[in-house]
């Protein structure tokens, strides 16, 4: 990655400027420099962002598509300065890492595999240079994005840390099509990239995929913790459960996120909600505690299904909404803990009170008589 420059010698001027409104300019994402995929090497990029705006492999409600330009949008809000120091990581990841926005995947509507096929050939252009952070679309993209990233580096063997609702291990994907966004994890394991030791799903919950397919996954060694074991088990036993399933024997490790593995009342936005969710305070932490504990030298992240048409606070994606807020903030918290773990640390430098959290003698209210 990077040596040890400031935000200031990444980013220059525009780093700590905070003079232009969120309505204006081209929204890139977070407002960062726009960098053509081909000249990411040249231009000493790090990490490499990328829409894949796909949704005509969604069995449910569409709109995806509107994913990536969602997200960027509600990462406009507030405007740069690019400074992003965490209170609570005490972590800037813009002092460590040159980002860009590289725009978005060609798609051909009414054409998903080769759209797909598209997303794949983006993704591993970016790989070859930088990280990739991808914002779907539907889950479909998942493989592509896999496989990209995977060919572009010459990995064999993969781990998987897979956020979800759904496990989106059928054969043939809810409605008989085998790059639809319930296929991927099958289309992924076929491929022999992801092993099901290697694997863990976090937040399934409801009713599918059915009994025969979760048998299917745990024949083949596959792990999943539901959202009500998210909520009864230590979150840090379940991030140290995956990290080690993931990173062991693998050559790098994928995380894909999927927003309706929310409680659909923090996260609306999306083609099929189900009560029951995640929390973000629960999502934010293990996401955070997942990368810090792998090598952002090999790894890629994707963040996925995205509607801004269900969402609230959104009209039209000129500022984005709740749904699209909660993915641009996974994002940022994803190269933070990319920063930390890069740096070989646990924590950064968090700006505390003085004086000691919780009542002190001084402060603590008279005792009744």
């Amino acid at each position: 990655m990077t040596d040890d420059r400031s935000g200031r010698d990444i980013y220059g001027e525009a780093y700590d400027e905070a003079n232009e409104p969120i309505f204006s300019g081209i929204p890139s994402f977070l407002k960062l420099p726009e960098v053509d995929r081909e000249d990411l090497d040249e231009e000493d990029v790090d990490v490499g962002i990328i829409g894949a705006p796909l949704d005509t492999a969604t069995t449910i409600r569409p709109g995806t598509r509107y994913g990536p330009r969602a997200v960027r949008a509600a990462s406009t809000v507030p405007s740069p300065p690019y400074q992003h120091f965490n209170i609570e990581t005490g972590v800037d990841p813009f002092d460590h890492f040159s980002v860009a926005d590289t725009g978005d995947a060609s798609v051909s509507p009414g054409d998903t595999r080769q759209s797909q096929l598209n997303i794949e050939d983006a993704v591993s252009e970016v790989s070859e240079q930088a990280t990739p952070i991808v914002i779907g679309g539907d889950h479909s993209i998942s493989y592509p994005d896999i496989k990209g990233w995977a060919e572009a580096n010459g990995y064999e063997d993969v781990g998987l840390i897979h956020f979800d609702c759904h496990a989106d291990t059928g054969d043939e994907g809810l409605t008989g099509f085998e790059y639809d966004h319930g296929a991927w994890v099958k289309r992924v394991f076929d491929d022999g990239l992801v092993t099901g030791e290697n694997y863990t799903l976090i937040g399934p919950r409801g009713f599918w995929p059915g009994p025969e397919i979760y048998e299917e996954m745990r024949e083949a060694g596959m792990k999943w913790y539901t959202a009500m074991d998210v909520e009864e088990w230590d979150l840090d036993d379940i991030v140290t459960d995956a990290v080690q399933r993931a990173t062991e024997d693998t050559d790098a490790v994928w995380v894909s996120f999927d927003v309706d593995v929310m409680e659909p009342a923090f996260a609306p936005g999306t083609g099929e909600p189900e009560p029951g969710g995640l929390v973000p305070r629960e999502a934010i932490y293990m996401i955070r505690e997942v990368v810090r504990a792998l090598d952002p030298e090999d790894f890629g992240f994707d963040v996925v299904e995205v509607s801004p048409a269900y969402d609230t606070s959104d009209s039209n994606s000129y500022n984005g909404g709740v749904t699209s807020g909660l993915a641009n903030r996974l994002i940022i918290e994803v190269l933070g803990s990319m920063a930390l773990a890069d740096q070989g640390l646990e924590s950064g430098d968090p700006i505390r009170p003085k004086e000691p959290l919780g009542p002190t003698e001084e402060t603590e209210a008279p005792a009744d008589d």
